[in-house]
């Protein structure tokens, strides 16, 4: 969701609901709550999300705040920690303050002359996270050998020796350099670092101190992922993992009871509007030995869809015994500054879900660095601190119940308009839908092989209409889901060693892209050319190439295609002298589109079916981000049928007064041009009357 279209939705929802004249309490928002307890005294705390919060939330957190007892709200900044089964290092830099330098040449008689230079610097007030500084030496010199000595100036004059004799170099023949030394801790306000070189120039660096360390890996929490369905297509598992939407898994756990195995295994995000996305793939395995070993577990990228699929390729291996999934998250901290409330009561209150809320824009943001970017200074030890979970205080989270002041008035109401009119009378079919009660307004209805076979080819004539005929606004998502639908096949007509299969839907047209073939044949290695007969009586070839089937056990073969929308498809193949292919059974793959309308529960009607039809234009789709984001129902659709209010007679009437405008023109032209025509007759025929005759 964009910032602007979620700020969108959460002021509409605050102000439909709110005195005008009152500040919006941004508490209304928010479905649940949780007190949330600070130790004593308090300072900067750190509250880590349980998977029960992120669960209830939107990946990005954006709908969680906190308030604290007298409901001001209190700013902070998410710590993700790094990435899944990494550690992180976390450096602070201080640039040198130089207070002095001095520079010799020291000739000698058994060798090129020593350049020796002398900095004194002033040492950074703070101490690093690290507990001591790093003093590195920048220098853009490709190659260089320094001696290093480095003594530290005490409160009261004396000096103490830091290093001596050390080194610093960067040699074409050594692979690591050493430009940095590491100083212990120390009482010293300045420190005096001398280099000597005999290369015969001075090495004048850019001295800074560094502070480095490395965080570990945040705590994981594992959580079960429940199996929504599963099923078995040519020699692959498919099975659908359902994602709560705060979820955001970094690895997919997988269990099963077979001992030994070795499967590649794809992980996608299942998104809507059809846009999947892969988010992981490789082998997981497992050999039972002496000592066990394999592979359970595949790194994921960002989840953002409702649901998981996992492929698994069996090939001809039986699938995978006790299937079990489980997601490692990790789990995020809230980072804040706040008093103790004292007494075991709670400081403040977490009010988290619903979806409704931006995200804030609190200054601690800042204080982490962007991609790319580093901090220095106080800067670099201010966001250090932040990312150290030892270095805050450890906030808890009291039991999760709702929030009496959450105002559970569907997040869509403001769409929830009908529209103008429509002349039902033009559409040839309707099929009845019945709208249950949604949270957030919304249901979503996927269209049927019938609604797409009758509806214009971009469903420009698709319409949802209210018993006194008002249309209702939707958004529509095309090629959002799949569904497999058999197809007749007549026996192949042969000619010229070559056999054609014709293959129907059982309705026409539909939008495809796979065709699978079973059949019982256990080897076969043919040419083939699959055409496509589309609206308008044309036909495409939409594939082409080599049917096969190695020999072994026999199994289904795919062909895929470019999506189409085809009324009948014919497979051409070359058989040469052996006999035709025997096909069990032929499935398409259709791809349907879905249709998130914004409507109150009742009953209404689906009408396509007018051929002159052109696409609606609703505000719903200024907010997509923000309609695609909450929370579906599920349309309850009845059977489909001719409409009963359709009329020829309204739809020629329509037609004609269409046509009428192209008509009114036409022969305003014709009469312009018989006008026109005639003056020019006349004129020619007085000019010919004046002329002088032609002489002799």
């Amino acid at each position: 969701m964009t910032r602007a279209s979620a700020a969108l939705l959460a002021l509409l929802v605050v102000a439909a609901h709110a005195d005008e004249r009152a500040e919006p309490d941004l508490r209304r928002l928010f479905p649940q709550q949780a007190p949330v307890f600070v130790p004593s005294p308090g300072g900067l705390c750190r509250l880590r999300v349980p998977p029960e919060v992120l669960a209830a939330c939107r990946p990005d957190l954006s709908d969680i705040r906190l308030f604290d007892g007298s409901g001001r709200e209190i700013p902070y900044v998410i710590d993700a920690g790094p990435d899944a089964r990494t550690r992180v290092e976390v450096k602070e830099t201080a640039e040198a303050t130089i207070l002095d330098v001095k520079r010799e040449e020291i000739r000698r008689e058994d060798g090129p002359p020593r350049h020796r230079e002398t900095y004194t610097l002033e040492v950074p007030g703070t101490t690093p996270a690290a507990g001591a500084w790093t003093l590195a030496f920048r220098s853009a010199r490709p190659h260089f050998v320094r001696r290093l000595d480095v003594t530290a100036v005490l409160p009261g004059g004396n000096t103490r020796t830091v290093v001596e004799n050390g080194s610093l170099f960067r040699l074409p023949n050594v692979a690591k350099d050493k430009t940095s030394v590491a100083l212990p801790s120390y009482a010293g306000a300045h420190l005096t670092v001398t280099l000597e070189g005999d290369d015969g120039s001075y090495l004048e660096p850019r001295l800074v101190f560094e502070g480095s360390r490395f965080l570990d890996p945040r705590e994981e929490a594992v959580v079960p992922r429940a199996e929504l369905a599963r099923r078995r297509t040519d020699g692959h598992t498919i099975l659908e993992l359902a994602r709560p939407h705060g979820l955001v898994p970094d690895v997919l756990r997988v269990a099963t009871a077979t001992g030994a195995f070795d499967r590649p295994v794809e992980v996608w995000d299942e998104r809507p509007g059809g846009n999947n996305v892969l988010l992981g793939r490789g082998n997981l395995f497992r050999l039972e030995a002496i000592a066990p070993v394999g592979e359970d577990e595949l790194t994921l990228g960002p989840a953002r869809g409702d649901r998981l699929r996992v492929e698994i390729v069996d090939g001809d291996s039986g699938p995978l015994d006790a299937l079990a999934f489980a997601a490692v998250v990790r789990q995020p901290s809230l980072v804040f500054s706040l008093a103790s409330g004292g007494n075991d009561e709670p400081s403040a209150a977490l009010y988290f879900g619903g979806g409704r809320a931006y995200a804030p824009r609190y200054d601690l943001a800042r204080l982490f660095a962007a991609p790319g970017e580093a901090l220095a200074g106080e800067r670099a030890s201010a966001a250090a601190r932040l990312r150290d979970p030892s270095g805050a205080l450890a906030a808890r989270l009291g039991g999760v119940g709702p929030n009496p002041l959450f105002d559970g008035a569907p997040a869509l109401a403001f769409a929830m308009q009908p529209g103008a009119e429509v002349d039902t009378r033009l559409y040839a079919e309707r099929r009845a839908l019945a709208v249950r009660p949604s949270s957030e307004g919304l249901s979503v209805l996927r269209l049927r092989a019938e609604d797409v076979a009758h509806a214009l080819p971009d469903l420009a004539d698709v319409r949802v209409v209210d018993a006194d005929r008002r249309q209702w606004p939707y958004l529509l998502e095309p090629d959002a889901a799949e569904e497999w639908q058999s197809l007749e096949i007549a026996s192949p007509l042969r000619r010229e060693r070559t056999s054609r299969y014709r293959l129907g839907p059982p309705v026409s047209p539909v939008r495809s892209d796979q065709l699978v073939l079973d059949t019982d044949a256990s080897f076969f290695d043919r040419a083939f050319r699959l055409i496509a007969t589309i609206e308008g009586e044309r036909e495409i070839t939409l594939a082409q190439g080599r049917l096969v089937q190695r020999v072994g056990k026999p199994r289904p073969v795919t062909i895929d295609f470019a999506p189409a929308r085809v009324v009948a498809l014919e497979l051409v193949v070359q058989d040469g002298d052996d006999a035709p292919l025997v096909f069990r059974a032929v499935r398409a793959r259709l791809l349907l589109p879905e249709l998130y309308l914004a409507a109150p529960a009742g009953d209404y009607f689906l009408l396509v079916g007018d051929p002159r039809a052109s696409a609606p234009s609703y505000e719903l789709a200024r907010v997509r981000d923000v309609v695609l984001a909450v929370s579906s129902a599920p349309v309850e659709a009845k059977a489909s049928g001719p409409n009963p209010d359709y009329s020829v007679r309204a739809r020629l009437g329509a037609e004609r007064r269409g046509d009428l405008v192209p008509q009114v023109l036409l022969w305003s032209v014709l009469v312009a041009a018989v006008v026109v025509l005639t003056a020019l007759t006349l004129r020619l025929a007085r000019a010919g009357g004046d002329a002088p005759p032609p002489s002799a």
